[in-house]
């Protein structure tokens, strides 16, 4: 059979045209962030060291949180501004991809819902019922709280005028949500106005092409789910008469296609050549694991937006995700069970970092997104250092709200659901429905409640208040401009989820919503860490 020298050529010319706009970008996705990820790791295993010798639980990565925001406060007066942007920049590496991310790290709450113990339908029922009422009263509450001691300090009017600067020009210091798979610049190609469903767009009408090399921050890498739609871009200018452009050579239409579509094809190589031949040859999961739970994330992503109205990425990944898992299973003559099993075994880094590793099974794809979860919540100090003048000013109305619903959640609904049947266990759960994942654990661990519902209650807040926050805040009245609001009610009530949305939406409300959850999973956590405290709750739920 002859050979396609001009194909193979081709292919060699597009393969050093993708080399050249990626390198750099790449780089930094393979080389910089799995290193910055590790030290991040490596000081909530110093910070959670130290923690334990206090008889005191508390999650290492919120205290390291904590820790970082002072730490960069600190910087910035003895070293100076300039200094501490530099510091930012580097942090940012890992922490910016961690927060990128940090949807995705959620999903194996959902995954294992199938380990869970069964639970009759009628407490099904008023579990759901409980859930969806309790959000909706303590979101109304803490809206028109922090709404109302906004008003009393008068500054909701600055509110308004802090708010418009931001949607003005502003110079941002860290670019924690700034997407770094932008389209590349236009090299060749026409554009056209194409409509859809939801909004007019400029896009290139055949395809994008690159002319030069560019900014890694303009290439598609890893570095985080690609985009799921063109972006809106500003008016257009007048066109320009010009020459009709050279059709694309081939070499660049793969190297375009390549570029684009970087990240689904870098996980699908993962897999199938590195995932698989580990699962079949060894009956390890965790390669194919982690890289079918990313490449479902894409996929979830990919959705138009009116449907990601009422389907989360989470919920839609996290679905796919257990019936590839399954067809995976039964393609090995194995189970759901034992897979699920397998895919999250526990293991996580501090117990690797303290020496554990003999004695622990390998850790499964849920385990290592749990880990890097810790990285996403630290990453939050970022945004919270950006806007700390505004926290500065505003911090009696975060504080004073999540004070009274962090003590109303904990009183109120264990007593409820008590009042309903529910078990014990589970009615301890609903005390931390609220809190972020990570502050969530060590609270339910003190109280004796169900783990396993309460990441689930936990996740379904977030992914509620994403879905009907922006909604309901609408419907409660409370304006647009007044980020402090908008933070506080979707931090307090949505954790860290929301926060991710309002990081694209509203990087002030990203802020407030940052310093409201770890205050309230705080003030949580120092609740349920008094044992007086504990046996009156667990005696309100029926436990004694």
């Amino acid at each position: 059979m002859a050979i396609d020298w001009t194909l193979l050529q081709d292919a060699l010319q597009a393969s050093l045209l993708v080399w050249k706009l990626a390198w750099r970008r790449e780089l930094i996705v393979w080389i910089y962030i799995p290193i910055g990820i590790l030290c991040v790791l490596l000081a909530c295993w110093g910070v959670d060291s130290l923690i334990g010798l206090s008889s005191v639980s508390f999650p290492a990565s919120v205290a390291l949180l904590i820790l970082l925001f002072f730490a960069l406060i600190l910087c910035e007066c003895t070293l100076g501004s300039q200094r501490t942007k530099k510091i930012v920049q580097i942090v940012d590496i890992p922490a910016g991809f961690a927060l990128r991310y940090i949807n995705v790290f959620f999903t194996p709450s959902f995954v294992l819902l199938p380990l869970s113990k069964p639970v009759s339908g009628v407490e099904v029922g008023k579990i759901i019922s409980v859930f969806l009422i309790g959000f909706v009263v303590i979101f109304a509450t803490t809206a028109y709280f922090t709404r109302g001691l906004q008003i009393l300090l008068g500054s909701s009017k600055r509110a308004i005028i802090e708010r418009a600067e931001e949607m003005g020009m502003e110079d941002d210091d860290i670019p924690l949500t700034e997407s770094s798979r932008n389209p590349p610049t236009t090299g060749t190609s026409s554009t056209t106005e194409l409509a859809t469903d939801d909004h007019i767009s400029t896009y290139t009408q055949d395809i994008i092409l690159p002319s030069r090399a560019q900014d890694p921050s303009q290439v598609r890498g890893t570095g985080g789910p690609p985009q799921s739609e063109p972006q809106v871009t500003s008016q257009p200018s007048p066109p320009i008469p010009q020459q009709d452009p050279r059709p694309p050579t081939r070499p660049q239409k793969w190297a375009t296609f390549v570029n684009l579509h970087l990240d689904t094809l870098t996980y699908t190589v993962l897999f199938l050549f590195i995932g698989l031949p580990i699962y079949y040859a060894l009956d390890y999961t965790m390669p194919a694991d982690l890289t079918i739970s990313i490449l479902t994330y894409f996929l979830a992503i990919s959705l138009p937006s009116k449907y990601k109205q009422f389907l989360h990425p989470v919920l839609v990944s996290s679905s796919i995700i257990i019936l590839a898992i399954w067809i995976l299973a039964l393609s090995n003559h194995s189970s759901l069970q034992k897979t699920l099993k397998s895919y999250s075994t526990k293991t996580r880094y501090i117990q690797l970092f303290n020496g554990q590793g003999p004695d622990l099974p390998p850790p499964g794809a849920g385990d290592i997104f749990s880990s890097i979860l810790d990285v996403s919540i630290v990453a939050l100090a970022l945004p919270m250092f950006q806007y700390r003048n505004e926290l500065k000013r505003h911090f009696p109305s975060i504080i004073l709200p999540n004070i009274l619903i962090a003590t109303a959640s904990l009183f109120a609904y264990p007593a409820l659901c008590h009042a309903l049947d529910i078990a014990p266990a589970r009615s301890l759960s609903f005390a931390s429905r609220s809190l972020t994942l990570a502050l969530a654990t060590p609270a339910t661990q003190n109280l004796g409640g169900d783990l396993q519902l309460v990441a689930v209650l936990c996740i379904m807040s977030g992914v509620l208040g994403v879905l009907i926050g922006p909604a309901l805040l609408k419907w409660l009245r409370i304006p647009e401009d007044d980020y402090v609001t908008r933070g506080v009610a979707l931090g307090g009530n949505s954790s860290a989820i929301a926060t991710a949305l309002l990081l694209v939406s509203d990087p002030r409300a990203a802020a407030l919503s940052s310093l409201s959850m770890s205050l309230f999973g705080t003030v949580m956590v120092a609740l349920t860490s008094v044992p007086v405290v504990a046996k009156v709750v667990g005696s309100l739920a029926g436990l004694y």
